[in-house]
């Protein structure tokens, strides 16, 4: 098998060559390759129906690594050796050929000189340069090696990638510092080594989210050389320098050393700062907080897991499995991008510190895909016949939103099950706390569900389970509300925005002054802290509308009725109320009740319910005004058609999505309703239950949009 791959490969290799030489003449030479990169993808996977059993074929793999001072590198060989077993063990490789040294570009290309001198059948690359080793690497294509680029991405022809992303790695955490800081203050950066690829593609994403909060200065960035010495040294001068600092954004090993150098200055202010994932730099935190209990962190982890998953994927294809393009991704579509192994945060850190019982404190938080969860990357035979499971979890039941987007859910789902597409949904659907959730998130992938739809109850208390999900290979969908989860996709109206629409509309009614209240649902919902940072920075614009008291109302209608007759009690000044959801129905029926001499001015819901009483109300008082923004149920049944569409291999078009991760198909509300357009809104609701939330579905033909 192997020769007649290396035959095929050469061969298009020469037509490649070929090709650039015609371009040359006439074109940019750089747009040569690009017609030929789907045939030599497909190369590995082109011989093996006419091959004699792949048993009686034992592969050699090669690995080159520039650089061993970190620990990284160390668990990363050390993990390569051992999931190389696995398949000694099955007589599929033999020993791995590792080349590994601190090296400079020409010392790394002789790696791959002797890899390619004895006769290898796959390289693993973790490339010290982005563009250095472009021509070895595709000398090595052109003899037939499959070559793979782990941890760092490459864009050569030919040369698949395995890792993270790594600008969304560092995006993550600098996004996190620039909210930590509440986007002002003067922050420091300390960067690995200028030039190479995972370093380069780092701060390009923390210089995109800062472009994003103008109000943070970085006074300087300096190189810590990806060594926790050096990082402690860069970041004690760094403290000497500035004095005003108020944050830190740095990477890997340079995290542990950064945090020893404001642990030993003990400044009056600690500086707030971005951390790893790695026990010693979890213990370090966990130490830091009895010195200074307000200081905070994060950890991305970025894991070496990515380059044992790269074996297993090299050793699948040569055996001829047929990789799966649509799962790919990258600049050039030849990237496993691998999800994150964890997101450490305070609300989590007991978990991470978890995770390294038993552990040395070099050991970084890892994930290592299994073979089985490695084979969603490869094309499935017969797949146009699968049909395909999805699983429902929703911790909340005692709403009447809830009930109409499961009803839904079922109704969409039955058009799929009627194309042979999907089997029943496969729902876990209760009233419970974030523990129950994540029950329910364990029960899904127990059942083997090809996709999960998730309406969270917590902003980050079920980001490790979904990360697990993700890790087997399972699509993960957030519906209605918005997480910041690597590799989980959100659909939903943008909540913020949807908040703000009504406080705006509340601030001009009252001709921006007066006296108002709030309620609120539940505190740390992602939906509910969404919306009131949206009240809040509408608010703030009138610094004339005085906030009297915030309450929950646990998006209960009666509940929200008992606050809001509180509130009319102790606030007879009261001229506004912003509140969401059913708690609207039960707030008006409190005004309603109470029949003051002058009703204050309030928002409503998208309900039938709340448009009848809206109507009511006028009848008792002809100045009473309000707005019913839909929050419709129809997001999370569009999110089943999102992932019933994913499930069949299509590709998202990423450009039409946004959020704070860029992966949320952002969909827009389905009626706002003024006293301009009651009578549409009434309109609407003929034939329909008073329960009823005005309401869109997308069509599939419509969602369609949203896919290349």
């Amino acid at each position: 098998m192997k020769n007649n791959l290396k035959k095929y490969l050469m061969v298009i290799a020469t037509l490649i060559a070929v090709a650039s030489m015609l371009v040359a003449c006439g074109a940019p030479t750089t747009e040569a390759p690009a017609p030929e990169v789907p045939a030599a993808t497909e190369a590995p996977a082109a011989a093996p129906a006419t091959e004699a059993p792949a048993e009686a074929k034992v592969f050699t793999i090669g690995i080159s690594n520039p650089f061993i001072s970190s620990e990284y590198r160390t668990q990363m060989i050390d993990e390569l050796i051992e999931v190389n077993k696995e398949y000694m063990d099955q007589g599929l490789t033999t020993e791995l050929v590792i080349e590994s040294a601190d090296t400079d570009v020409a010392g790394q290309i002789q790696q791959l000189q002797n890899l390619m001198a004895k006769n290898v059948d796959a390289i693993l690359v973790n490339p010290g340069d982005v563009n250095g080793l472009n021509a070895t690497l595709e000398e090595a294509v052109s003899k037939g090696i499959l070559v793979i680029s782990v941890d760092q991405e490459l864009n050569v022809p030919g040369v698949y990638n395995v890792g993270i992303d790594q600008k969304a790695w560092a995006m993550t955490s600098a996004r996190w510092l620039a909210e930590k800081l509440g986007g002002k203050g003067e922050i420091v950066q300390i960067e690995g080594f200028p030039g190479h690829p995972a370093n380069v593609a780092r701060m390009e994403g923390v210089a995109e989210v800062l472009a994003g909060y103008p109000d943070i200065k970085v006074l300087a960035t300096d190189t810590g050389k990806w060594d926790e010495a050096t990082g402690q040294q860069v970041m004690s001068n760094f403290l000497s320098a500035y004095p005003t600092l108020t944050g830190y954004w740095t990477q890997d090993g340079m995290a542990i050393g950064a945090l020893q150098a404001v642990m030993a200055a003990n400044p009056a202010v600690w500086p707030q700062g971005v951390g790893e994932g790695r026990c010693q730099y979890l213990k370090l935190w966990e130490e830091a907080l009895t010195m200074n209990p307000d200081f905070d962190s994060i950890a991305v982890a970025n894991h070496p897991g990515v380059s044992p998953t790269g074996l297993r994927i090299a050793v699948n294809m040569l055996m001829g499995k047929k990789v799966d393009e649509s799962k790919l991704g990258g600049s050039n579509g030849l990237s496993f991008v691998l999800p994150l192994a964890a997101v450490i945060t305070s609300s989590n850190l007991a978990d991470g510190l978890a995770m390294c019982e038993g552990k040395p404190d070099a050991y970084l938080l890892d994930k290592i895909l299994t073979d089985e969860e490695v084979q969603q990357y490869f094309v499935k035979e017969a797949a146009q016949t699968e049909k395909f499971t999805v699983g429902i979890s929703n911790p909340f039941i005692s709403s009447e939103y809830r009930t109409q987007m499961i009803d839904e859910l079922i109704e969409v789902n039955k058009e799929y099950m009627d194309q042979g597409v999907a089997n029943e949904l496969v729902i876990e659907s209760a009233d419970t706390d974030v523990a129950g959730q994540i029950q329910q998130l364990q029960n899904l992938m127990a059942k083997n569900v090809d996709a999960i739809l998730v309406n969270p109850g917590d902003v980050n208390g079920l980001n490790a389970t979904l990360l697990e999900a993700l890790n087997k290979g399972i699509i993960v969908i957030s519906v209605d509300q918005e997480l910041n989860v690597p590799g989980v996709y959100n659909v939903g109206i943008d909540q913020k925005a949807w908040a703000m629409t009504s406080a705006e509309w509340l601030a001009k009614k009252l001709e921006g002054k007066g006296n108002v209240v709030q309620i609120e649902g539940f505190p740390g919902h992602p939906a509910n802290v969404a919306r009131m940072n949206g009240v809040a920075e509408v608010f703030a614009k009138y610094p004339d509308i005085k906030v009297l008291a915030t309450d929950t109302g646990k998006w209960d209608e009666a509940t929200g009725q008992q606050v809001m007759s509180n509130f009319l009690a102790a606030y007879p000044n009261m001229t506004g109320y912003w509140t969401q959801d059913g708690m609207a129905i039960g707030a008006l029926q409190a005004v309603m009740a109470a029949n003051p001499a002058k009703w204050p001015q309030g928002v409503g819901e998208g309900r039938c319910q709340y448009l009848k009483l809206w109507q009511e109300a006028l009848t008792m008082n002809p100045d009473f005004d309000s707005i019913a923004v839909a929050n419709h149920p129809g997001v999370s049944p569009t999110g089943l058609r999102i992932a019933y569409n994913m499930l069949m291999g299509k590709k998202v078009d990423e450009s039409k999505l946004g959020g704070a991760n860029g992966l949320s198909f952002v969909l827009p509300v389905a009626a706002v309703i003024t006293s301009e357009n009651l009578d549409e809104g009434l309109a609407m609701c003929e034939g329909k239950p008073d329960a009823f939330l005005l309401d869109s579905i997308l069509t599939d033909d419509e969602v369609q949009q949203y896919f290349k």
